[in-house]
């Protein structure tokens, strides 16, 4: 009896041992799995660092320009990514510039640059036309589509009163009244980021059905051999 208590103990023990081997062997390769991965989603949204040009201009020759993009050292704060605009020139001028809650001179930005991300980023932008004599003009904002295609956004879209999806319309035209500032926000959104979290989570219930499925067979196995 005694000798029978010994073996089934030693089989249990055996079994034991065989499990915490499968459970630390998976949990290792689960690990792995993850690194491998991370480490290519980083390095594939590293090589997408952007930027995009907006250049602002009106029929009576008044024209400015400002950037805005992602960098990978840069960050969301202020940095030394981002360069101040310089004063409004004399009259007649068109004047633009990036609002942020940074100390001047860095709370109005000519060129702002953001850290990657895959969250929702909004450039607040500032546009400012004085003349002489004209009381209205038209003032168009436009931009080059294959730098936004470069970046790897999901979607990007210009607003004000109307929206002006930045990813298919090249400029966006509005009627503008001399000394008046106009609000703009370039906003990115990454639609794709639910998505890809889905993906991810799909993986991994995959990989554990696969690990409980090895578990299992191996379980079968084993019990099979102390039967016979």
């Amino acid at each position: 009896m005694k000798r029978k208590y010994r073996a089934n103990n030693k089989s249990v023990n055996k079994l034991l041992r065989l499990i915490t081997i499968i459970l630390l062997v998976s949990s290792s390769i689960f690990t792995l799995f993850n690194i491998f991965f991370i480490n290519i989603s980083i390095a594939s949204k590293n090589s997408n660092e952007w930027q995009v040009t907006l250049i602002i201009n009106e029929p009576g020759g008044t024209s400015d320009t400002v950037i805005f993009g992602e960098k990978i050292t840069a960050s969301d704060g202020k940095d030394q990514f981002d360069i101040p605009k310089p004063p409004t020139p004399q009259v007649p001028y068109l004047h633009s510039w990036f609002t942020t809650s940074f100390d001047p001179p860095h709370n109005a930005l000519w060129e702002e640059y953001r850290a990657f991300s895959d969250k929702e980023k909004v450039w607040n932008l500032n546009v400012l036309w004085e003349s002489n004599g004209s009381l209205q003009t038209s003032i168009i904002i436009s931009w080059d589509i294959s730098e936004l295609e470069v970046s790897g956004l999901d979607s990007a879209k210009l607003y004000i009163q109307d929206t002006a999806n930045m990813m298919v319309d090249s400029n966006y035209q509005f009627t503008a009244n001399t000394n008046k500032l106009y609000n703009f926000q370039i906003i990115y959104q990454n639609e794709q980021s639910e998505e890809k979290s889905d993906t991810n989570n799909s993986t991994f219930i995959i990989l554990l059905v696969f690990i409980i499925i090895i578990l299992i067979i191996v379980l079968a196995i084993y019990l099979k051999k102390i039967k016979k």
